[in-house]
This record gives C-alpha cells, sequence and structure tokens, in this order.
C-alpha cells in the first residue's frame, strides 16, 4: 500500500500517537505510518479526510475558495488543498486495528488466571486433593495406616492422620479461607506484621498437637526472649526417611548467632532468679559445678571452631573441687609404681566406661587401690587390714584388734585352742612393740607418723582428715569425684575410642588433684571443625530440650510468662 502523500511533517511529535494505556492501535502502525486519530475504544477503524476544508469567499459573492484546515501538528495545510467539490484530497485508507501488546498481555493474563482457578477447583473437590496440597512426603513415624488409624478424626477419610496437626485439613476450602483470613488479623502467626516481627509467634494450635503424643519438651532457658515452635526445627514433609531428631545448625544460630536476641537474653537472665537456670542431674551423679555468669550463656556463636568461648570448665579460676589426693602422673610413668598384671598402669586401669560406654564408672577403692594400698595393720599380716570406707569401722577395727587377729588365723591358718591364744598374743606384742598404745596406733593410722610424712597406707596419704574433741572419732571429708564434668554438654566416650586418652586428658603430666583434666575447646575442634571432618553441629554436644524449673509451669509461652511476671514485680 502506498504512503506517499501521508508522511507525517518533520516537525511531528510521535508521543503524541503513542497510546500505551490504549486496547487497539492503528493497523497501518507496523507500516510506520498510523493514523493520527487511532481506532476507537472498540476497536473500530476511525480513518477518513484529515480535515474539513473552508470556503473562503469575498464578501457579498456566493463563490470563493476552499481552503485546507489540517492543523500544524499534523504537518499544516496540504500544497494541493481541497478537491474543487470542497472535500479534503487528503484521506487516510482504511485499516483493520490490532490490539496492543498491553491488552494482549492482559488477556493472556486472565486466560491463565482462569484457567488456573479452573484447575484448582477440579484439583481441591477432585480425588487427587490430598496428592495435590501435601508439600511433601510424611516421615515414616508420622505417616501410614497406623498413625492414621490413632489420630483421623471420626467421619473422615483420612489415609495418613492430617488432620492431627491441620485441624481443618479435609474440611471444604471454604472453610481454609476462613482459617487463612483468621491468620491475617493483627497479633495472629500469619499476620504480615506479625511475621517480619522479632517477637514470638503462637503457634501454639500445632505445638499442642505435637505434645499430645510426645512429652512437652517446649522449655529451653528462662532467659530465652522469643519461644520457638516445635515445627520451626522439627521440619515434617521432608521425606519418608527424614531424621525429625537431626536438627540444623542454622536453627540454632538463628538465635545464638544474633546479637539482638543474645542481648535481650542477657537482659532477661541477669533480672531472673538463679534458682531458674540450675540444671538437673541425675540421681546418684555428680556434676562439676562452674558459677554462671550474671548475663548466662549469651555469647554470640556462629559456629564450634569459629567463635565458640573456652570450655566453662576452663575459665580462670576453676578447679577440679575434690579433697581426695591423687597424682596422676607418678602413678602413670613413676618408677616406684608396682606393675598391674605385668604392666605399668596406664588410664583404663581405673577408668572404665559404663554400660552405656558414655560415661565412666565411679573408682573404687576395693577394685583400683586395694591392690596396692591393702591398708594392714601390719607388714606380716597383710590379711588384717583397716577397712576402708568409714572412720568409725575404721575406729571400731582398731579397738577390736584381738578378735581380728583370732578370726584371720582361724580363716586362713585353721588355729584352735592354744596354739590359737599363742598366735593373737604374738601378733598383739609385736604390734604393742611398734605402737606403746592404742591411741598412738590410731592416730598413727589416721594421721600418719608425725616425725615423718605420711606413711603409705594413713588415711591421710590420700584423704582430708580433720582432728576432733578428744574421744571422738576424727572426721574425713568425703571423697567429690564428679562423673559429669560438662553438665549442659554430652560426651560419649564410645565414639571417641580410637582417640588415646592422653590425647584428650594431660594426665601423664599433672601432679595435682586441682588440675582439671578435661580437653580444651581448641583439643575438640582438632576433630569437630570443617578442617577436622566431623560434625561440628550444636546438637552433637548439646540438646536444646531441659525441664522446666521447679515451681514453674508452662501455661503460655513460658519466656512471656516470666516476664510477665518480672514486669509486675516490685
Amino acid at each position: 500500500m502506498s504512503t506517499e502523500g501521508r508522511q507525517p511533517a518533520p516537525e511531528f511529535d510521535d508521543t503524541r500517537y503513542e497510546r500505551p494505556q490504549k486496547n487497539w492501535v492503528c493497523g497501518h502502525a507496523c507500516e510506520g505510518c498510523p493514523c493520527r486519530l487511532g481506532p476507537s475504544t472498540s476497536g473500530a477503524c476511525r480513518a477518513g479526510p484529515e480535515c474539513k476544508p473552508l470556503l473562503v469567499a469575498a464578501a457579498g459573492e456566493s463563490k470563493g475558495l476552499w481552503k485546507c484546515t489540517r492543523p500544524a501538528d499534523w504537518g499544516g495545510p496540504c500544497p494541493t488543498g481541497p478537491n474543487p467539490d470542497g472535500t479534503c484530497c487528503q484521506v487516510t485508507p482504511p485499516c483493520v486495528p490490532v490490539r496492543s501488546l498491553r491488552s494482549r498481555r492482559g488477556l493472556l493474563v486472565r486466560l491463565t488466571v482462569a484457567a488456573c482457578l479452573g484447575l484448582l477447583l477440579v484439583v481441591l473437590y477432585g480425588p487427587w486433593r490430598e496428592a495435590a496440597i501435601n508439600p511433601g512426603p510424611l516421615t515414616r513415624v508420622h505417616s501410614g495406616p497406623a498413625f492414621a488409624a490413632a489420630h483421623s478424626a471420626a467421619g473422615v477419610n483420612d489415609t495418613q492422620g492430617c488432620v492431627h496437626c491441620h485441624a481443618v485439613a479435609h474440611h471444604p476450602p471454604g472453610e481454609w479461607l476462613s482459617t487463612a483470613a483468621a491468620s491475617l488479623v493483627p497479633g495472629a502467626p500469619l499476620a504480615p506484621a506479625q511475621l517480619f516481627s522479632r517477637e514470638a509467634r503462637d503457634f501454639d494450635p500445632m505445638d499442642t498437637a505435637c505434645q499430645s503424643c510426645h512429652r512437652p519438651h517446649s522449655f529451653h532457658q528462662a532467659s530465652v526472649a522469643n519461644d520457638t515452635s516445635c515445627s520451626a526445627c522439627h521440619l515434617e514433609h521432608q521425606g519418608r526417611g527424614q531424621n525429625l531428631l537431626t536438627v540444623n545448625p542454622a536453627h540454632c544460630t538463628a538465635c545464638h548467632g544474633d546479637n539482638s536476641h543474645m542481648t535481650d537474653a542477657a537482659l532477661l537472665a541477669r533480672r531472673l532468679d538463679p534458682a531458674l537456670f540450675t540444671k538437673k542431674i541425675a540421681a546418684g551423679r555428680v556434676a562439676f559445678a562452674v558459677a554462671r555468669p550474671p548475663e548466662g550463656l549469651t555469647a554470640r556463636i556462629t559456629s564450634f571452631a569459629a567463635d565458640h568461648p573456652e570450655l566453662r570448665l576452663h575459665a580462670p579460676g576453676t578447679a577440679d573441687p575434690n579433697p581426695l589426693a591423687f597424682n596422676h602422673a607418678l602413678h602413670l610413668t613413676g618408677e616406684t609404681i608396682p606393675l598391674l598384671d605385668g604392666k605399668r598402669l596406664d588410664c583404663r586401669s581405673c577408668h572404665v566406661p559404663d554400660q552405656s560406654g558414655a560415661l565412666m564408672q565411679p573408682v573404687r577403692f576395693a577394685l583400683h587401690c586395694q591392690s596396692c594400698h591393702g591398708l594392714p595393720i601390719d607388714p606380716s599380716t597383710p590379711s588384717v587390714a583397716v577397712p576402708h570406707g568409714s572412720a568409725e569401722a575404721a575406729r571400731a577395727f582398731l579397738r577390736a584388734l584381738p578378735a581380728a587377729y583370732s578370726d584371720d588365723a582361724v580363716r586362713r591358718l585353721g588355729l584352735s585352742g592354744e596354739p590359737l591364744r599363742a598366735h593373737v598374743a604374738e601378733k598383739l606384742d609385736a604390734l604393742h612393740f611398734l605402737h606403746p598404745s592404742g591411741e598412738v596406733l590410731e592416730r598413727k593410722v589416721f594421721f600418719g607418723d608425725p616425725s615423718a610424712p605420711a606413711g603409705r597406707d594413713s588415711c591421710n596419704l590420700c584423704h582430708v582428715v580433720e582432728a576432733t574433741p578428744a574421744g571422738a572419732t576424727p572426721r574425713i571429708v568425703p571423697a567429690q569425684v564428679p562423673d559429669i564434668w560438662m553438665p549442659r554438654a554430652r560426651f560419649d566416650h564410645a565414639r571417641h575410642t580410637q582417640v588415646a586418652c592422653i590425647t584428650c586428658h594431660a594426665a601423664t603430666t599433672s601432679t595435682l588433684t586441682t588440675d582439671v583434666l578435661m580437653p580444651a575447646k581448641a583439643t575438640c575442634a582438632t576433630c569437630h571443625s570443617p578442617a577436622g571432618g566431623v560434625t561440628d553441629s550444636c546438637t552433637a554436644c548439646h540438646g536444646y530440650h531441659n525441664p522446666p524449673p521447679t515451681g514453674v509451669t508452662k501455661t503460655a509461652s513460658l519466656p512471656d510468662q516470666l516476664k510477665r511476671a518480672l514486669a509486675s514485680a516490685p
């Protein structure tokens, strides 16, 4: 099609034709010469004359000349002027208007939305509903017919037990919309403002479902400023083989690696009763105690090797509180120490794992010490020995030595009658020669020879023996050997059997009982770090869940409850 005679003037502003908000454009736009008027809103072509010629006649005359009235911004009057009959000579040829890009995009979006809504309705009301809304397979423990039978609602065909955690899972989609709308009100867990808030969100309905089967594990520490939901760390719908007990360290560092969270926890800890942070220890266990900082354990931590603080049992001023005197270096390397089964003593001679393999059994005198420290009353009769474990029993034994010698002779030598009496008298005479009186003997047994260092088998060689008023039994300070050195962490010796004991415990150089022979953080990080290749996950040593402090019940989010109690305190 010829475009001659329809070229825009050089001064024509083409932006006057650009109509990005219109749904239709001129069909000649693809030729580079669209008409100036453009299609109507309904898409009809409005092509025609470019002007309405004006008849210019002299006064009093009926005839004149036709004058072109085309606007200047459309090119001004045309050179040839109107036709003789007064019609415009520049007639825009008609076209077939086409939809604009905006209109085509809008139409595509509307069609897509309609198709998606239709497909969604088909899925949600059809037999594929459960498979479509499930974000992923549940773990084995939370799926299958057995779980569904135990936790499905009555009258609901629930093959997975979804309603146990999602109350409206099998309700019509209208119920879902109502539930979603309820979650958008201010303060609800899914409200936009709440999603971007650092304050604790209320996931109690989901947590209640978890704790209906599992013993409540909602408590962490009293100074937690923002509580955490079960489902935030234990992620479901990750596959049937997913281990819900495996927690990503990122969930821990989300709080412990955040300065603002730790600052809030430190401020709260300073205002709380220290008794709220007391760690409960199993009966029969002795734990190594280290003073808790006023701000609590709120140092910022992003990984074990990078910025985890030094283990608190190595804090300045800490020492083994056990009053029992013991020189590890002497027993392991000393030349005067007798051999055990033809071998030098080593760590395993005294430290034996318990049934779990995680901790060590307590060292027992009868099992680990008595073979060398037999406590004989005289070297010639080692079978007559002072009983161990009670100062009262030891004193009673010393005051009944004739009976002890007599029982030993009957049992060991088979003596009786006059030979028995002569044997006992001989032993007592020899003992009297060494110890002029019973008081002297008793003093040497408990306190050793005052004129020489403590004897090898006197009580004060190992124990702290306190003098008492005359006539009273001396007091032996009880031994306190910790068997749990890090009560807030876990350690399993069974998983470290391939490592030599002295790699972590510097026993061969320790001469003082006060030495804390536990590994430093750097020793652990040698293996437990990215460079060492062994896991350094927070949960490898620490657990999140702790029993609530005595007297505190969790009726709501416990940290919030504690904060409310603090706010109301005088």
